[in-house]
Order: C-alpha cells, then sequence, then structure tokens
C-alpha cells in the first residue's frame, strides 16, 4: 500500500497528470461532433434524406381500408302506382358498409418522376447545407484555435518586456543610490514597469474571450481550460491555379448554386406535368349489408372487388397551374444567375485570399528577419544603460522596439495561416 501510494507521489510530481495538449487536429473532430450548428444541420440533411422516397414522390399505390355504419330511423311514407301506401313512423333502416380500397396514378404527365428527381436534389442540397457548416465551423476553430496560440505568445513577449523594465528598474534605482541617477529615472522605470504589466492584463482578457470562443465552438462549457500547441505552424506552399481549378469543382457555395439551379430545373418540369392529362387505376373490395322497415327489399347484402380505370383531363383551373408554371420558369432564371454570381463571387475571393496569404508570407519572411537584430540591439542597449551611455528613454525605444517586432511578427504568422485556411475553404479542402 506504502509503495502505490509513494508510486502515486511520484507520478504526480513528475508531471504525468498534467493536462493533456488539445491539438488542432483534436479541436477540429469535437467540433465536427458536438457543434450545435453542425448537429442541427445534420438533422436537417437527415430530414431530406427520408422525405427522398417513390412515396413522396407519389410513385406508389395508397391502400386505405374504410368503413361506416349508419341508421336512419326517419318517418316514411311510399305511394306506388298500384294505390298501395305504405306509411311508418320511426321506420328503422340501418347501412353498414366497408372497403378496402387501392388507388394507383401511373400517369401523371411525368411529374412524379420530376417530383422523385427534385427529392433528390434537395437531399444533395441538405448535404451541401451541412458540408457548409462543418467547413464554416471548421475554419472558425482553426482560426480561434491559432488566435489563442497567438495571444499566449503574445503575452510570453510583452512578460518579457516586464521583466526588461524590471531590469531598467533595478539599474535606476542602483544608480539613484550611488548618485549616478535622480529620483526622477526611477518613477519614469515604475511608469514603464506599471504599462508592460497593464499591457499583459489587456493581453490576458483577450486570450479568456479567445479561449471562451474555441470551447463553444466545440460544444463545450466556455471556462473549460485548454492546453494547446505553442506555436502557429508555417504554411503549406500553394499553387494558384492549381487552387483555382479545385475550387471550381469542389467548392461548397459553388455546388450549392448548381444543386439549387437543377432543382429549379426539376420544378417546372414537375409544374408542367400538371398540365398533362392523368390516369389513375383502382380496386376495391367490399362488404355492404343496408336493412330496412319499409321499402321492396327487408335487406340487401353485397360482397366483392370492383375495378376500373379513370381519366382526368385539366382543362380549366382559374389559371393557376400555367401561373405557378411562370412563376416556376423565373425562379429557374434566377437560380442560372445566382450561379454565374457564385461563380464571380469565387474567383473574387481566391485572388484576395492568395494576395493575403502571398503578403503574410512576405511579412512573416520580414520580421524574422527582423527580429534577431532587435534582441541584440536590446541587450547591447542594457548593457550601454548600466554603464550610463545611453538615456532611459533611449533604452525605453529600443525595448519598445523588440515588442513590437515581436508582435509584428506573430501578427504575420497567424494573418498567413488564416490566409491559408481561406484558400482551403475556397477549394473545398478544409479537414
Amino acid at each position: 500500500m506504502k509503495q502505490s501510494i509513494a508510486l502515486l507521489l511520484s507520478l504526480c510530481a513528475s508531471g504525468l497528470f498534467a493536462q493533456q495538449v488539445l491539438t488542432a487536429d483534436e479541436a477540429v473532430r469535437i467540433a465536427v461532433e458536438q457543434n450545435h450548428g453542425i448537429r442541427l444541420a445534420r438533422l436537417d440533411a437527415r430530414s431530406a434524406e427520408l422525405l427522398n422516397n417513390a412515396g413522396q414522390a407519389g410513385m406508389l399505390p395508397t391502400v386505405d381500408a374504410v368503413g361506416s355504419y349508419t341508421v336512419d330511423n326517419s318517418s316514411t311514407k311510399q305511394t306506388f302506382f298500384s294505390g298501395e301506401v305504405r306509411e311508418a313512423d320511426n321506420a328503422d333502416s340501418r347501412v353498414l358498409d366497408g372497403a378496402v380500397r387501392l388507388n394507383w396514378t401511373v400517369f401523371d404527365g411525368l411529374a412524379m418522376f420530376a417530383t422523385k428527381d427534385r427529392l433528390e436534389a434537395l437531399e444533395l442540397i441538405g448535404r451541401t447545407h451541412l458540408r457548409q457548416e462543418i467547413e464554416a465551423t471548421v475554419y472558425d476553430v482553426l482560426a480561434a484555435y491559432y488566435q489563442v496560440v497567438q495571444l499566449r505568445k503574445g503575452i510570453a513577449v510583452q512578460r518579457e518586456s516586464v521583466h526588461i523594465s524590471g531590469e531598467r528598474l533595478e539599474i535606476t534605482r542602483t544608480g539613484l543610490r550611488i548618485g549616478s541617477a535622480s529620483g526622477l529615472a526611477v518613477v519614469q522605470a515604475q511608469l514603464d514597469q506599471s504599462a508592460d504589466s497593464a499591457a499583459v492584463l489587456d493581453l490576458l482578457v483577450q486570450e479568456s474571450a479567445a479561449v471562451a470562443r474555441v470551447n463553444a465552438l466545440m460544444g463545450r462549457g466556455p471556462a473549460t481550460e485548454l492546453a494547446l500547441a505553442t506555436d502557429i505552424p508555417a504554411t503549406q506552399p500553394m499553387e494558384f491555379t492549381q487552387l483555382q481549378q479545385t475550387a471550381h469543382n469542389a467548392n461548397s457555395a459553388l455546388q450549392l448554386a448548381r444543386q439549387e439551379r437543377i432543382a429549379a430545373d426539376l420544378s417546372v418540369k414537375q409544374l408542367r406535368g400538371a398540365l398533362l392529362p392523368r390516369v389513375d387505376v383502382f380496386g376495391n373490395y367490399g362488404y355492404t349489408k343496408s336493412t330496412s322497415a319499409v321499402g321492396f327489399l327487408q335487406s340487401n347484402q353485397s360482397t366483392g372487388p370492383d375495378y376500373g380505370a379513370r381519366i382526368s383531363i385539366p382543362l380549366f383551373r382559374g389559371a393557376q397551374a400555367s401561373k405557378a408554371l411562370e412563376v416556376a420558369k423565373l425562379t429557374r432564371e434566377q437560380a442560372a444567375i445566382t450561379t454565374e454570381q457564385a461563380e464571380l463571387i469565387l474567383e473574387e475571393s481566391l485572388l484576395n485570399a492568395w494576395t493575403d496569404h502571398t503578403t503574410a508570407n512576405q511579412r512573416v519572411a520580414l520580421e524574422e528577419s527582423n527580429l534577431g537584430g532587435a534582441r541584440t540591439q536590446v541587450h547591447v542597449a542594457l548593457e550601454s544603460y548600466r554603464l550610463g551611455a545611453i538615456t532611459s528613454v533611449e533604452l525605453r525605444d529600443v525595448q519598445q522596439g523588440l515588442i513590437a517586432a515581436e508582435q509584428r511578427l506573430l501578427t504575420a504568422q497567424y494573418e498567413a495561416k488564416l490566409a491559408e485556411l481561406q484558400l482551403k475553404w475556397l477549394a473545398g479542402a478544409l479537414p
């Protein structure tokens, strides 16, 4: 028992029970499973899938069981040609009727086939809506995830600035004791250290909001603690022509516009079929029994089938069908225009995202080359300030230059990653 407790304490001390790092891929997986918007879109897609069947399109027969029992207790007077009169008060008349009825539309101007094709198109549209929701959520999750990484690195940079300000404050206090610095320099150093500490607090507030955003997108409580990766991955090389080709084939917004255009065309075919004759075949198997207190027959009973065919030719319905057909044609034209518009928007978005991606990567390379010099400059400036070779104002300028360079690099890396995600989203290649 003592050995078990010792082992447990050893594991805790070694940090094996530390919070597990949540990778970007794992965050995406959780969001796809738990995100509320995706779950709702998945249910909508499932509804469209269930509605896509031959019965919903009117291609299958209908079978109904019907029955009735009627009692007539009216006063009756019957006068025959022979002069005989039959009269009864509250004459009892009963009818029991039951049947199984089958009706099958075998031709409706091919509207049922257009309806089935339209249900297929609507199911595909439902799946595309789901895919759009997943893609948007994946982008949001990754953007928020990398924003947290950026902010945490920014906090570390800002805390480094607090550390430098602390060194400067100690140097100034030492100078005040030996008479080489003034009390005003000490106060200014304290104010600068407080300003750097306040900047850390501001970044911590932003980091807390970003963490809450990641948790909400994953369908978890916003206060859940997150241990994330420590760096934003470098962007991958891309080829613009290949992105264009992939986007035209796989972009979900463009695919949705095309699918809605197909659905609109099928609506026209469906309504055009309503203007043509309709043919139904039917068959019934029934049982009828009637009894009467007066009349020719005391009782009558019949059992057996009947069947036949029925044709219906629309002649005039207040021009409803023709007007609905005209509206459907206008909707089809609108869908065609929307598809053309979606293609232009895609081209514009691809070009803008590619420009952002290229510019951000150039900025990353530029800031990385500047950062080494800025760090060296700070170390030299601190030593020079310790020796009294530069003023506190000059040291502060060098310090702020380093922090600005660090933050610019983090911003450029984040923007480059966002542009890469945007290009993948447009190309339909998000994970």
